[in-house]
């Protein structure tokens, strides 16, 4: 077979990637010659020096992959781009979602999403970690060429034409996989697509940080480090470098002649990470000390040192939200992670408060109640669960009235606090030990419990048991809405490696519905916010809440709108319950 000149290198058995013509636009003129007017759709692709779009360098545009079009950035003005490109049909590209902060900072209108290869390759895939563009290409197409990635701004101008052709023929080739799983594909349309550029909007926008606030904070949890460094040196007779594993193991193990029974040991010896820690915790003072200090000095080093160094000149704080992480679909937060400040602790209210509304501006959040077991009790038809639900009854103090066969007057708090534990532990597969960890019970007492709560919500334990046969016979689980994560692990002849995925099959659908939910409402409050408050912004998604900034007159009103979103966005047999908040900073919230 000839090999035309203009393809790009790929192995012999792969398909030949024929690379179109480069024109490159660096003047007005140029530009001005343009006209996409009549596209049905654009291949699109961007390149930004700054985080966040923040300092476009480039951007590539082709109708067909034959004649690329690429504009140099740096050589004309915002304004020109602008008045040019004021409107775009529905677009093609790899990571979609750092193209349209590009846009977003030209001024562009963001177009309808027609495919993204980036998070294709991902729906199709979500155990699949090669998502560069290069890796796609290696992987799905043959590729054998130099890298696309970590290129040079006028490496990318270069070698636009081999980056379109790469996406041109990565979204062929996915669009195909996709019509094979119809669902599949209707999520794609329906809920990923969309929401790209919800999500966009948000990590451009940023949210608004009190540096001084934080620094006042660092000053007082300065001291708290010092005061709990001193009383940790005073148990140990001396002072050592508390985070040493090496010393730490020396001054509990050899100084204070702590037990190691039990206590994993390694080729430098003795453990003494946070589970190792559990397991001294009655035997003396020092280790609550010790896991006070962890927590407040990770917290410091995490946040409040970290987070007024990633501010931009307006001290707002741009996170990014993944789309291709989480196999269940749900969003992550990195750079920094605003998903993981403790929610229930003195120090993660203090670093919460330091995210504020701007002035004139006030926070609305709005978080669903109970998510995962209502969404539980539907996939498992749990008609008696749903109708509870319905009826809006306390559910843990029901459930333990079922489970210890007492009027719901007659309901302990302890009783309620152990169907509280299981009623949320049991979707991830909650032992016996568990729950008597959690609770105080005997390991008899727990047995018991757990064996009345599975008689007592057998169409969930069913369902659980469905969800593992399908898992053993199709390979894979999928959500509500038809994602799917591949389970190749469940027949594995190791068990430790077989238990991780039947807790994965089981976990899968209900927390993939719950995050496609959730996207869902993002998608339809972006919309209503554009349409019917325009001062107002998304900024966060956390877990199963929505965070807003907007004008204080609107508050009221804004959170009537999300939470009743939120309720409404998907018929289902089960009630959802939202409670929402007004609050101008996040702690209050």
């Amino acid at each position: 077979m000839q090999v035309p000149a203009n393809s790009l290198p790929i192995k012999s058995s792969s398909p030949v990637l024929v690379v179109g013509n480069n024109h490159l636009i660096d003047s007005v003129a140029k530009l001005t010659a343009l006209n996409f007017d009549a596209a049905e759709q654009l291949f699109i692709h961007s390149r930004a020096a700054g985080k966040h779009g923040k300092k476009p360098q480039c951007l590539i545009l082709s109708v067909d992959g034959q004649e690329v079009y690429t504009l140099d950035l740096t050589k004309i003005s915002p304004e020109a781009v602008l008045a040019k490109l004021l409107a775009l049909p529905p677009v093609i590209g790899h990571d979609l979602k750092s193209t349209y902060k590009v846009l977003l900072e030209l001024g562009i209108a963001l177009p309808k999403v027609a495919h993204d290869v980036f998070v294709g390759a991902f729906l199709l895939n979500s155990l699949r970690r090669e998502q560069t563009l290069t890796e796609l290409a290696e992987t799905d197409l043959g590729y054998d060429g130099s890298p696309f990635d970590d290129l040079t701004t006028d490496d990318v101008m270069t070698r636009a034409p081999e980056i379109v052709a790469v996406i041109r023929a990565l979204y062929a080739q996915q669009s195909k996989d996709l019509q094979a799983i119809p669902k599949l594909a209707d999520l794609a349309r329906d809920v990923e697509w969309p929401v790209i550029a919800v999500l966009a909007r948000m990590e451009y926008t940023g949210i608004q940080l009190d540096t001084a606030y934080l620094a006042k904070f660092a000053v007082e949890i300065d001291d708290a480090v010092s005061d709990l460094e001193q009383q940790i040196y005073g148990y140990a007779e001396q002072e050592f470098n508390i985070a040493s594993p090496g010393q730490l193991a020396e001054i509990l193990f050899t100084k204070l002649n702590l037990s190691t029974q039990g206590i994993k040991k390694g080729k430098t010896g003795y453990s003494t990470d946070a589970k190792q820690l559990d397991k001294l915790r009655d035997k003396h003072p020092i280790i609550d000390l010790i896991s006070q200090y962890r927590e407040v000095a990770k917290l410091k080093n995490t946040y409040v040192d970290a987070l007024p160094k990633l501010v931009d000149d307006q001290s707002r704080l741009h996170t990014t939200f993944n789309l291709t992480i989480a196999q269940t679909g749900r969003l992550s937060s990195t750079d920094p992670n605003l998903q993981n400040i403790p929610t229930r602790t003195e120090l993660g209210h203090h670093i919460r408060t330091a995210f504020v509304a701007g002035p004139g501006n006030k926070f609305v959040s709005a978080d669903y109640s109970q998510f995962e077991l209502r969404l539980a009790a539907v996939l498992a038809n749990d008609t008696e669960l749903i109708e509870m639900f319905n009826r809006g009854a306390d559910i843990h103090q029901a459930t333990a009235a079922q489970v210890y066969g007492r009027e719901l007057e007659d309901v302990t708090k302890g009783m309620r606090q152990a169907a509280k534990v299981i009623n949320f532990g049991i979707l991830y597969g909650m032992s016996p030990h568990g729950l008597s960890v959690a609770t105080g019970m005997t390991n008899e007492q727990a047995v018991t419990f757990i064996e009345r709560y599975k008689q007592l919500r057998k169409p969930l334990f069913d369902y659980m048991d469905h969800l593992l046969e399908q898992a053993r016979a199709d390979g894979y689980v999928e959500t509500l809405f038809g994602r799917r994560r591949p389970m190749p692990d469940i027949t594995s002849s190791n068990f430790m490696v077989r238990q991780g995925a039947e807790r994965a099959a089981i976990n899968m659908p209900i927390q993939g519905t719950e995050a496609d939910l959730m996207k869902l409402a993002m998608i339809r409050v972006d919309k209503l916010l554009s349409d019917h408050y325009p001062d107002s912004r998304m900024l966060l998604q956390i877990h199963d809440s929505i965070l807003i900034e907007c004008p204080a007159a609107d508050a009221d009103a804004v959170a009537e709108m999300l939470k009743n979103t939120m309720q409404e966005i998907y018929e289902l047999p089960v009630r959802l319950d939202v409670d929402a908040t007004i609050a101008v900073n996040w702690g209050e919230l």
